[in-house]
């Protein structure tokens, strides 16, 4: 018997453990039963003392029930037992008591629960009930600058809303936007903490509602192999989790950054018509030919990413273009620029023959909105001018000099063998020559032999070292930036490098020259800096990537458009004379009839550039992209046009 009744007792507190280990609810369960247990408990003994001991001012037992609820809620009624006899003087002392202790230990609970609901707000882990967000995963250099491009993005949107999953502390993300982003308009960013590759933190920022996905590689692009490789998996580990928390047939579109080439098509091999990669680094090498080849070209480029002023857009007018001719297409628009067309089967084709004749294809134009894209039923009216059609002009040997060695190094030697003449040279000066530069420097040469190509060591830093080069020698002085770090820092060795070949050429030389100083810039604060040491051209790396981001998270077949227009083939973004154009340049020429006499070249003009402005950063710099057709400009033989090419003839 004695064992039975130790098994039950056991048995009991087994159930009674489990029951408050839940925590909660079950704790302010019991609470509410202990209480409700003590005033029923002390009521049934008030009825029994005034049987006992007759008590003249109760009128009835409902009475009493009353007067016990009062002392077990609030001390302070006691008082009402002031005359009573000593029976039920006691009583309510005990009343009072018991009711001290149940509610002292329910306001501590209910203290103590809602301590906890903060600290995990804090820490962010709550759920986020979102829909139609865009959800950031991981926390790098470029997040800022996607999030302020989709805040541009999301003016127009209602109640917009950018989720950041990432493994830091919510308090240090909210802090940082909070600084950095005083102003996000109409968009909220919710923060929350957590592994990226958590199906169960996938779905507490709702992943399944997002329009789309942007992955953040952790890894900085100089940190070591191991560790960029490790990133990628991260990268790639995330991508896996995510399908699996939406399905593959839901899943959002997703943007993702890797290191490494491999890894890149391991991805995209996934979910083919659902991610996006964007090769950060061939992207940005291949502009910096094209920027050193092309002066004012970066500046072009910078206009069209992003949100800040025109984006492309696919569109297909009501009854569509089959039957014009692309050259047709170009003048049915008056405010934006007509750049190619998306055709039936989904390729891209940029800058295609005038007299290609449309079939059920959308036109990629660029607007400012997609409120002001509007087809005409009638060309815009346009006065013929004078043009001289298409004249090649031969390619002439050039002299190029790279300054420092990046990840992107590699990708511009052999990017330039598609530009350069033979007999071209390029010199690559570097601190220290290690062993894998050699391994890639002798590569590329060996593919190039037409190109001289010579690595050369120097301390960049020396007036010794620069007189040694004679830059002057050279068309082009590109000095990059090194990989991944603050970006502070990398801009500050930039600087110094640049002030270096401002004291050779003003101190030094003592004499014009045509050599141009082209760089790129991390951080956009350090432009005015970065002119004032006498460059023309300079690349916003992080801000010109982090912009693409935002735009393909937003539209992921204008990622499309980029690769057309950074690959080998095809047409490509030039800023070339206006004497190329016009036989004679009148007074005043409306933008539609460049435009014209542009398509008689076989390109297709998209703005304007004016030599008068181009160190004037209040007038960006002279550059005019995607100008109403009936915008009037004044035009010398100094300035240029901007246009889509297949080369630079």
């Amino acid at each position: 018997m004695g064992d039975h009744e130790l098994n039950l007792k056991g048995r009991l507190q087994y159930r009674f453990d489990n029951f408050m280990s839940k925590g909660g609810f079950s704790v302010f369960a019991a609470l509410i039963l202990l209480f409700f247990g003590a005033f029923i408990l002390m009521s049934v003994v008030r009825v029994v003392v005034n049987i006992i001991a007759p008590q003249e001012n109760f009128t009835g037992i409902f009475d009493q029930f009353w007067r016990e609820f009062l002392q077990i809620s609030d001390a302070g009624a006691i008082a009402e037992d002031s005359d009573g006899n000593v029976l039920n003087k006691i009583t309510g002392i005990i009343t009072v008591f018991l009711g001290l202790i149940l509610f002292s230990s329910l306001v501590a609970f209910i203290t103590s629960q809602f301590e906890a609901k903060l600290s995990e707000l804090r820490k962010g882990k709550s759920n986020v009930a979102e829909k139609n967000h865009t959800l950031i995963l991981g926390f790098g250099d470029r997040v800022l600058e996607i999030i302020r491009e989709l805040v541009i993005a999301n003016e127009s949107e209602k109640n917009p809303a950018i989720v950041v999953l990432a493994e830091k502390e919510k308090d240090e993300m909210d802090d940082f936007f909070r600084e950095r982003l005083p102003d996000t308009k109409n968009t909220r960013i919710v923060t929350r903490s957590g592994s990226t590759s958590s199906i169960f933190m996938l779905r507490k920022v709702s992943a399944p509602g997002a329009k789309s996905v942007v992955i953040l590689n952790d890894a900085a692009v100089d940190a070591g192999d191991d560790q960029k490789t490790l990133a990628d998996a991260r990268v790639l580990k995330t991508i896996l989790a995510l399908i699996s928390c939406t399905g593959e047939e839901n899943a959002p579109p997703i943007i993702a950054e890797f290191h490494y080439k491999n890894m890149r098509n391991l991805a995209k091999n996934i979910l083919p018509e659902k991610i996006s990669i964007i090769d950060e680094h061939s992207i940005l090498a291949k502009l910096m030919v094209q920027t050193s080849r092309v002066s004012g070209l970066a500046q072009v480029y910078d206009n069209l990413v992003g949100f800040e002023g025109c984006e492309f857009y696919f569109y297909k007018p009501e009854g569509g273009v089959k039957g014009l001719k692309y050259s047709e297409i170009i003048f049915r628009f008056s405010d934006c620029s007509v750049l190619g067309l998306r055709m039936s089967d989904g390729t891209i084709k940029l800058n295609p023959s005038p007299d290609e004749v449309c079939g059920d294809d959308e036109v990629i134009v660029l607007a400012e909105d997609d409120s002001v894209i509007k087809f005409l039923k009638e060309p815009v009216p346009v006065n013929p001018l004078e043009s001289k059609g298409y004249m090649p002009h031969p390619k002439s040997i050039e002299n190029q000099l790279i300054v420092g060695w990046s990840g992107k190094t590699p990708t511009i030697l052999a990017e330039y063998r598609n530009y350069l003449a033979k007999g071209s040279r390029i010199d690559v000066v570097v601190p220290e020559i290690f062993e894998f530069m050699k391994k890639d420097f002798a590569s590329i040469q060996k593919k190039n032999p037409g190109i001289k190509m010579k690595l050369v060591v120097g301390n960049i830093h020396s007036p010794a070292t620069i007189e040694k080069l004679k830059p002057e020698q050279y068309d082009n002085v590109i000095i990059l930036s090194g990989d991944g770090g603050d970006s502070e820092l990398r801009d500050s060795e930039t600087i110094a490098t640049l002030l270096q070949f401002r004291g050779y050429f003003k101190n030094s030389l003592k004499k014009e020259t045509s050599t141009q100083l082209i760089t790129e810039v991390a951080d956009s604060e350090n432009i005015e800096v970065i002119q004032e040491a006498g460059v023309k051209d300079f690349l916003i790396s992080n801000q010109f990537v982090s912009k693409i981001y935002a735009q393909v998270s937003e539209e992921p077949d204008v990622l499309m458009i980029y690769d057309d227009l950074f690959s080998e083939e095809g047409s490509e973004v030039y800023v070339k004379p206006v004497s190329r154009f016009l036989k004679y340049i009148p007074e005043s020429i409306t933008f539609g009839e460049l435009c014209a006499a542009a398509i008689k070249r076989n390109e297709t003009c998209f703005g304007v550039r004016l030599k008068s402005e181009e160190t004037d950063i209040t007038k960006n710099f002279g550059i005019y992209v995607n100008p109403p057709k009936s915008k009037v400009f004044s035009l010398t033989e100094e300035d240029w046009l901007i246009t889509l090419s297949e080369d630079d003839t």
